[in-house]
């Protein structure tokens, strides 16, 4: 492998992981975090979690991440920056990898231009931005799967606050591909018309049917689910629509949650300590909930799905 084609393959990766930008999952482990002094100290945040579409991504595979930022100052966060640097470590091929061993820290490690977003995140709550990157398969015959370290730097607001370094694992195997499902050409329907020539029209496809929300009147049914040890104690409810969930929080401290959901289908709720509060779901559909508190931690938040649906128990 020569050095201008390894220094190309290092450009593209780091390309490549650009798209990283939710994350803080079970098969990715940070080794370090890094935070930065802030001349605005109202102003803060951290990835929480880092999520990806799959868990043993090979090389060449498209991957979609999701990077999970929790605003943890007292200052409403409306733009975020993402910088990622990426450092190859070692490649599977043995070939590869001897050359790889020559070269500096410095040839092996690639700076992207930084990610801009926009999203709003309210003190105290989590949101998360998301992108698809391509990893690359080979170069010259040689896989490229291997070990990558990965330096991901969140700036909020125009101010650094974090930067994490991640290990990645490219595996080898064939690239498994989503393909998009195609419609079929139209037929052509031929119409007759005395004396002329036979003129063609096209059968347009179908145009899909969404699936129907179904909004119905408040039951007067409750179903209630505690938090305890800061976790929702029910990963996944299934109720009615029109029926009532009743969270009770069983933490008997000051600390108050916030459960947000993650699309924003719902207003976020506040639940103070050792209180209750309800909501009516009316409309059908799955509710994805996070327990978010003052004092996260790093810590991935809780999780819950209130799956609502007509005649849910059948």
């Amino acid at each position: 492998m020569s050095k201008n084609l390894l220094i190309i393959f290092l450009i593209l990766i780091a390309v490549a992981l650009s798209g990283c930008t939710d994350t803080d999952s079970s098969n990715v482990i940070p080794i370090q975090v890094q935070k930065f002094e802030r001349a605005n100290t109202n102003l803060d945040a951290k990835i929480v979690d880092i999520k990806y579409d799959r868990d043993d991504t090979r090389a060449g595979e498209v991957v979609t991440p999701e990077l999970f930022i929790a605003n943890t100052g007292s200052e409403k966060i409306t733009k975020e920056t993402v910088e990622i640097t990426a450092k190859l470590k070692t490649l599977d091929d043995s070939l590869a990898n001897l050359y790889l061993k020559t070269m500096s820290d410095e040839k092996k490690t690639r700076t992207i231009d930084p990610i801009n977003f926009e999203t709003d995140i309210e003190p105290g709550t989590v949101k998360a931005i998301s992108a698809q990157f391509h990893t690359i398969k080979e170069m010259e015959g040689r896989s490229l799967a291997g070990k990558y370290e990965i330096t991901i730097t969140l700036s909020v607001n125009g101010q650094k606050v974090e930067a994490r370094v991640i290990p990645i694992t490219l595996y080898p195997g064939d690239v498994r591909e989503i393909a998009p499902t195609s419609t079929p050409a139209p037929t052509p329907t031929p119409i007759q018309t005395p004396d002329k020539e036979v003129i063609y029209t096209e059968t347009p496809p179908p145009t899909p049917t969404p699936e129907p929300v179904v909004v119905a009147t408040p039951t007067g049914i409750v179903r209630a689910t505690r938090i305890r040890g800061d976790k929702f104690t029910e990963p996944l409810i299934k109720i009615n629509a029109g029926d009532t969930i009743l969270w009770d929080n069983y933490d008997d401290t000051s600390l108050q949650y916030s459960i947000v959901e993650k699309d924003g289908k719902i207003p976020d709720i506040t639940l103070p300590a050792a209180k209750k509060v309800k909501y009516i779901f009316n409309a059908t559909g799955d509710y994805r909930f996070s327990l978010l508190y003052q004092r996260l931690n790093g810590r991935a938040p809780s999780v819950q799905t209130i799956s609502v649906r007509v005649n849910a128990s059948k």
